[in-house]
């Protein structure tokens, strides 16, 4: 098939939508696509893709450039959007994606974009992105936390992995006592937890909302025991971290 009929087949239902969001001067567009039936077969458009939008086209080139980047690691970074998706669904094998907003307000966005694409077997995999939306500067974690206490908040969120992950190992031992899994998964998946996620917690991926915020460090396994994979929140209340806040999280956060 002539690349310019396959395109235009995978793309014949492009929908740009608008909508507001927290009544804020920030939109987002929406691409709406299928994907390829040789990996999905749907008449549901499943791919949902975003382009930020504000009232600074400078601000809306930056964002829309680092997400772009970040989601799909184009060879080419000139690349459009639509050809990087077009090539994302017919060549490897793009079925799911759609976006989550957690805040956005006080010109901050947080949110995140949720991937799946199906080869040999299915992967999913989450960005995340915090930005200033005065700037389109892409927000660390020393924007929100003063740098000189981040030894100590790495500490305390280190510690309630620790925990998390210790709950986790102990429903584990219950379930091979139940005989709900076997010894070699459950031997597995503790070697996976304690060579691989217990011994730290990388704070470069976070969200946040009008009330708190998440580390998000998971602890992913191989394919082949992603059932067992365990599952646990990193959430601070913004009321718990206010000796952390830097003054401009501060005062938007603890009004």
């Amino acid at each position: 098939m002539p690349v310019s009929i396959k395109m235009k087949f995978y793309f014949t239902i492009i929908l740009l939508v608008s909508f507001s969001s927290y009544g804020q001067n920030i939109t987002f567009r929406e691409i709406k696509l299928r994907p390829n039936p040789k990996y999905y077969k749907t008449t549901g458009k499943t791919i949902v893709y975003p382009i930020v939008v504000t009232n600074n086209k400078r601000v809306d080139s930056l964002i829309n450039s680092q997400i772009k980047n970040e989601v799909f690691s184009p060879d080419n970074k000139k690349q459009s959007i639509n050809k990087i998706l077009n090539e994302h669904i017919n060549d490897y094998g793009l079925i799911n994606l759609s976006y989550e907003v957690f805040y956005e307000g006080n010109g901050l966005l947080s949110f995140s974009i949720f991937s799946e694409g199906c080869g040999a077997y299915c992967s999913t995999w989450e960005t995340y992105f915090n930005f200033d939306l005065k700037t389109g500067k892409k927000l660390s974690i020393t924007d929100l936390i003063i740098e000189n206490k981040l030894d100590s908040f790495h500490k305390i969120v280190l510690a309630n992995k620790v925990k998390s992950l210790r709950e986790y190992k102990e429903e584990q031992l219950g379930l091979l006592k139940q005989g709900d899994i076997d010894s070699t998964t459950y031997n597995w998946a503790l070697e996976q937890v304690d060579s691989n996620c217990i011994t730290d917690v990388k704070l470069e991926d976070f969200s946040f909302s009008r009330s708190t915020l998440e580390i998000k460090d998971i602890c992913e396994f191989p394919h082949i025991i992603r059932s067992q994979q365990p599952i646990y929140e990193l959430i601070f209340t913004h009321v718990f971290l206010s000796a952390f806040l830097t003054p401009r999280f501060k005062k938007i956060f603890l009004k």
